[in-house]
């Protein structure tokens, strides 16, 4: 007979061997140390509030016990006071999105046509390297051939500006319909 090999497969918990963790690794350290001044600190406001006794209880069980629950917690992992500091810092940063003005615009179109120059001139080197006929120098040619090379021009050149057009219009009408986002093009 032959014998099957046997897998034993060992889970491990995720409290096993983790540092800074209290209560069988299911609190940490760091938010049980503000949950506890928290609720020092909010016991505190209590006892200064002029209320009878049951009303203090009452107050401390709807108040302090949420927070102290919430600060044990943390939010997404983080620690209560470490995700309020990332929200101030948040809304300290925060970018919010205008519509482009000309000078931005006109900024943007010359990147645009200065990246189209270099893609250009980069296929014509690799054209060159492959050989073939591409690169040899031509004759001027006849008049009516430089008219259509004139015409070929004009008509890229025109081909580019409605795109640019196209695409300002397209930027346009997303910020005036209130959208974050900006269209890719």
């Amino acid at each position: 007979m032959a014998h099957k090999e046997r897998v034993d497969v060992y889970t491990i918990p995720p409290n096993f061997a983790k540092e800074g963790t209290i209560l069988s690794g299911r609190v940490e350290a760091r938010n049980a140390v503000e949950a506890a001044a928290l609720v020092l600190l909010l016991f505190q406001l209590l006892m200064a509030v002029d209320l009878s006794v049951k009303g203090k209880i009452y107050a401390g069980i709807i108040v302090i016990l949420p927070v102290a629950i919430f600060a044990v917690i943390g939010v997404q992992g983080e620690s209560l006071t470490s995700f309020i500091f990332q929200f101030f810092c948040y809304l300290a940063r925060r970018r919010t999105l205008t519509v482009p003005n000309g000078q931005y615009r006109l900024k943007r179109n010359r990147r645009i046509r200065k990246q189209q120059k270099k893609q250009y001139r980069r296929e014509r080197r690799q054209a060159k390297r492959k050989g073939g006929g591409e690169h040899r120098k031509r004759s001027k040619g006849t008049k009516k051939e430089a008219e259509r090379r004139k015409a070929r021009r004009e008509e890229r050149a025109k081909k580019f500006e409605e795109e640019a057009q196209r695409r300002a219009e397209t930027v346009q009408r997303t910020h005036e319909g209130g959208s974050a986002e900006t269209p890719r093009g």
